[in-house]
């Protein structure tokens, strides 16, 4: 696990599945109801003593997540505080997926979409180059842009899941340099590699 992530605490309430916080803190970039975690994955995360971490889902844990998002933009937590209630998933591709990096679902293109709301930026700094450009091929862990929310910025980093290839080929940029997004919008067309 990164230095600068922490992994959910997996509890139970009666028969359902619950995720806590690792850590007292501000929760920020909550999963939207309906998003479907698996072991692995980012589902937030956590500011505490003044540094952000990614949260990580545990080893074990896997549904829907069918608790609201908090109405804050950061939502003070406490130690092991219930921050998402999960609910079985018989078939997690049936299931609507993370709004992370995943299949375009109204088309058989394949699409990064935004893991949260904010503003995507293809490039680091004004005087960087961009993470990726149209035609380079990109593999699992890659930075592909960042989402600014509040002066907080999240890398997009490029997953296999959700019927991803392995290796795919940036086929469009869709947002914009500096273009505001809603949780789930495509950032970026892909295609196949090979």
């Amino acid at each position: 696990m990164k230095a600068n992530a922490l992994e959910l605490e997996l509890v139970t309430d009666g028969d359902a599945q619950c995720l806590a916080a690792p850590e007292v803190g501000w929760f920020t970039c909550a999963l939207p109801r309906g998003a479907v975690v698996a072991p692995g994955e980012s589902a937030g995360r956590i500011l505490a003593l003044g540094r952000a971490y990614e949260l990580i889902v545990p080893e074990g844990a896997l549904g829907e997540v069918v608790s609201d998002p908090p109405e804050l933009i950061r939502k003070p937590v406490a130690f092991r505080e219930v921050l998402y209630r999960l609910a079985p998933v018989g078939n997690v591709a049936k299931a609507k997926p993370v709004a992370r990096i995943e299949a375009a679902t109204k088309s058989s293109a394949l699409a990064i979409r935004a893991p949260q709301s904010g503003r995507f930026y293809h490039r680091s700094a004004p005087s960087e180059p961009p993470f990726v450009t149209v035609g380079a091929e990109i593999t699992e862990g890659r930075p592909v842009g960042m989402i600014e929310v509040m002066k907080t910025f999240s890398h997009v980093v490029y997953r296999a899941t959700a019927g991803l290839p392995k290796t795919a080929k940036i086929a469009r940029m869709v947002a914009k340099d500096g273009a505001d997004v809603k949780t789930g919008d495509v950032l970026i067309e892909l295609e196949p590699a090979g």
